[in-house]
């Protein structure tokens, strides 16, 4: 029975429709461009940014740019976990690439 002024079950049903019809973004473990930007501050600004080489060495970080990824998509040995997305498909996530030198 309803009781005016006791909505508490009304609330309950509501938020646990608005869980189950909110989409849950992906979980990533890496950091966030904010946390790269307070752990640069601790730096040298004069020192240069460098990134491993792929077969060993270090390679100058050139730049950033921002890409479209899909997340989670990738299993294969030899590959990260995440990808460009096909032609016409939407990305999961807009991510901050480094732009190595080579």
């Amino acid at each position: 029975m309803l009781v005016p002024g006791n909505f508490t079950w009304m609330t309950a049903v509501l938020d646990l429709l608005e869980k189950k019809a909110t989409p849950k973004s992906p979980q990533l473990g890496g950091l966030t461009v904010g946390e790269v930007i307070a752990m640069l501050q601790t730096f040298d600004p004069s020192a240069p940014l460098m990134v491993r080489g792929e077969n060993g060495g270090f390679e100058e970080v050139l730049g950033f740019r921002a890409t479209g990824v899909m997340l989670n998509v990738n299993s294969a040995e030899g590959f990260g976990p995440h990808d460009l997305p096909d032609a016409g498909t939407r990305p999961d996530a807009l991510a901050v690439v480094l732009r190595p030198a080579s």
